[in-house]
């Protein structure tokens, strides 16, 4: 496919891409330095992918992995507050379909 027809962050594939530094973890970061770069590379579309042909793999495999490492705990909560950039509604129609409240919970 090539860039008109590639849907989502196909950037993400093009042999020039470099991460941004914002995307980014340190070996310091916490629960909320995490949960901000998940939902900044888009988060809300991972939740939503139905045909994975449709994303950039390079996306798809970096989300991925964050993914796992925010489910498995891989990340300490601190005294940093983060709000999920969701409206309750979209809150909701995640819970239902089974994400993890780690994702979908504000950290106050």
């Amino acid at each position: 496919m090539n860039a008109i027809n590639k849907c989502k962050y196909y950037e993400w594939d093009e042999s020039n891409f470099v991460l941004p530094d914002k995307f980014k973890l340190e070996n310091n970061s916490d629960l909320a330095d995490a949960l901000n770069i998940f939902w900044s590379v888009g988060g809300l579309d991972f939740f939503n992918v139905v045909d994975p042909r449709y994303y950039a793999s390079n996306w798809l495999e970096f989300v991925g992995a964050l993914y796992c490492k925010i489910e498995c705990g891989e990340f300490v909560v601190t005294d940093k507050v983060y709000y999920v950039p969701i409206n309750a509604e979209q809150k909701n129609e995640l819970a239902s379909r089974g994400v993890p409240a780690i994702f979908i919970t504000d950290l106050q």
